[in-house]
């Protein structure tokens, strides 16, 4: 299937702003009722690492795409770099993708970019233990999202914010909803937790 140049830029920014939304969230249900059905330890197993497969969205797949494509749609929308870069984009993905970046600040707008960035060109989510997060979570509003969770504690990466709900789920503290019915903009909504 071809990615149309809109719909790379799409994926990727709503991936920076939240990085849940690049998860088949389909096929983690899928292996969640896989895991809650099995008996055989071994299919236990297969079923939990499908769902860790699931989890991890395919970052570098999506930001190929838009590495690929968002040169050619700024220049057919008239888009400066500063634009993504007010997003989220680190420079050294724009350079990737043909735009004029100098020494991590454009030369049309003189910004810089908002966030350190890894290799991969993600910005960094600043490290914190799953034990903070969990005791974060647990003062959170009723209903919260995963990347709220995150905002709050501080930052942690998403599988550590990810697996600090399951084990409150697996506590039978928190509870999965299903997609914030609120949720308005590009992507996926993101899935909506509620405490017990």
């Amino acid at each position: 299937m071809t990615t149309s140049p809109e719909n790379a830029v799409r994926r990727y920014l709503a991936w920076i702003e939240d990085p849940g939304s690049a998860v088949d969230q389909d096929a983690v249900e899928a292996a969640d009722a896989a895991f809650a059905s099995a008996t055989d330890p071994i299919a236990k197993l297969h079923a939990a690492a499908a769902r860790e497969r699931a989890a991890s969205a395919d970052v570098s797949a999506i930001e190929h795409d838009f590495v690929v494509h968002a040169k050619a749609y700024a220049d057919a929308e008239q888009i400066p770099a500063s634009a993504f870069e007010a997003l989220g984009v680190g420079a050294d993905v724009l350079k990737q993708a043909g735009f004029a970046v100098v020494g991590g600040r454009n030369r049309r707008s003189g910004g810089s970019s908002p966030a350190p960035i890894r290799s991969s060109g993600a910005p960094r989510a600043a490290q914190v233990p799953m034990a903070t997060i969990k005791a974060v979570a647990v003062q959170m509003p009723k209903q919260f999202t995963l990347g709220q969770l995150a905002d709050r504690a501080g930052g942690g990466s998403p599988v550590t914010v990810r697996k600090a709900v399951d084990e409150l789920i697996a506590e039978g503290r928190a509870a999965k909803l299903g997609p914030a019915p609120d949720h308005q903009g590009p992507g996926r909504a993101p899935t909506l937790y509620e405490l017990t």
